[in-house]
């Protein structure tokens, strides 16, 4: 399941009946529960050949063993405010997720999933460019905490890159819960690219 930036989509049945080996590597993904529901504002138009590294389409669920919240987010190398075509690929970029303390278990990084080797696997979800790499966790001191995810590649114009991650939660997972998600890319016309959404 694909959820837009119109926070459109449906929920997905999970795999049921898989040997215990299987869910302890992380493989089980449950029902999808990210929705996007708003967007930042498009900052005035670039005046060179750069794009945006902008957050396009984003979905989730849990891991069941241990109590992941997860999610899969597509970013584009967005070149339509550009004043030149074709624009400068996007070659590091940051990722970052903002989630009340309230609503997630102990601090650690980000697990990356679907990265090969001996990344936790989850088939349901889009593989992870293996160039992503989960950075830190921290406790913004007002009742918050971001996580940070890395890329280092090479994004040509209207190209994307893939990132599937999870993020330890309580137990039992929360619900209802609002979500921060920002993206910066460079080289890009400098635009903080910003989405909202709801772990239902």
């Amino acid at each position: 399941m694909t959820v837009d930036d119109l926070g459109a989509g449906a929920h997905d049945d999970a795999p049921r009946g898989l040997p215990r080996r299987t869910v302890l590597a992380g493989a089980v993904w449950s029902v999808p529960v990210i929705a996007l529901v708003t967007a930042a504002p498009a900052a005035a138009a670039s005046a060179e050949g750069l794009g945006r590294f902008v957050i396009e389409t984003m979905q989730g669920g849990t891991w069941v063993d241990p109590q992941y919240y997860g999610a899969s987010i597509q970013l584009r190398n967005d070149d339509t405010q550009a004043a030149t075509i074709p624009v400068a690929d996007i070659t590091s970029g940051t990722v970052t997720v903002t989630m009340n303390r309230v609503d997630v278990g102990a601090l650690q990084p980000v697990v990356i999933a679907n990265a090969g080797g001996s990344s936790p696997s989850v088939p349901a979800l889009p593989a992870t460019d293996p160039t992503w790499t989960a950075g830190g966790v921290t406790d913004n001191g007002d009742g918050t905490v971001t996580y940070t995810l890395a890329y280092v590649g090479s994004v040509a114009g209207q190209g994307v890159t893939h990132v599937t991650f999870g993020i330890l939660g309580p137990t039992p997972l929360n619900s209802g819960i609002p979500v921060t998600v920002t993206s910066t890319g460079s080289p890009s016309d400098g635009t903080v690219h910003t989405r909202t959404a709801t772990l239902f």
